[in-house]
């Protein structure tokens, strides 16, 4: 692709940039920003480099980054729709729809932003598999307020809070009731754990947690 100049390239068949991003995420293993280098030597190029050296020579491009690119897109966008049907949407809301229509490309930011795009694609899937799991949760509390409990849980999603420097865990017991607490490190995901803490607030079918101890990895 040759530069028009800092803003805009020669224009080039969207659906062949989409399965372009998707080949880069598949050969990197998800989306790198900035090259991964050891000593002198890039060991892992950037997504976009990829991007481009595919649409230099499409014969990267497998069947598969195609398939998966009309899926992303087509997720991708109506995720957007249902959004705005909901809420006002935000910048980065409006720029994802936008370029989701795009019939070509010819702009070096929608390039970047598409490049990113099977990256929050999968994001997205992981967090409405996680979501899907805690809304088929046991209607039910865990406790009452005040209640010691100790707790094996599986944990299914970390959100890390800058203002507070601590990881908000979401978790579900054994017995399928949704619990969510503070925790001062990360818990890896899919990992099962056994967990003491006191009840503190019962919350939309879910059961805050304080002072939250790990007891011991359950095998």
């Amino acid at each position: 692709m040759r530069k028009k100049n800092h803003d805009t390239i020669d224009a080039v068949d969207a659906d062949l940039v989409w399965s372009a991003a998707c080949t880069a995420y598949r050969l990197n293993n998800g989306y790198l920003k900035q090259s991964e280098v050891i000593g002198d030597q890039v060991v892992r190029p950037t997504n976009r480099e990829i991007v481009r050296q595919a649409l230099a020579n499409p014969t990267l491009i497998t069947d598969a980054d195609r398939e998966l690119a009309q899926d992303c897109r087509k997720h991708m966008a109506t995720a957007v729709t249902l959004q705005a049907l909901k809420t006002e949407l935000g910048e980065w809301a409006k720029i994802t729809a936008r370029v989701c229509n795009l019939d070509t490309v010819d702009s070096i930011y929608d390039f970047s932003v598409i490049t990113a795009m099977p990256h929050s694609y999968i994001k997205q899937l992981k967090k409405e598999s996680v979501d899907a799991r805690l809304a088929r949760c046991e209607a039910g509390v865990v406790g009452k307020i005040g209640d010691k409990v100790k707790l094996t849980v599986e944990v299914v999603r970390n959100n890390y809070s800058a203002k507070f420097n601590t990881w908000f865990v979401s978790a579900i017991t054994n017995d399928n009731y949704a619990v969510y607490f503070a925790y001062r490190e990360q818990l890896p995901a899919d990992s099962h754990i056994t967990i003491r803490g006191t009840v503190k607030r019962h919350n939309d079918r879910a059961t805050q947690l304080n002072r939250v101890k790990l007891v011991e990895e359950s095998l």
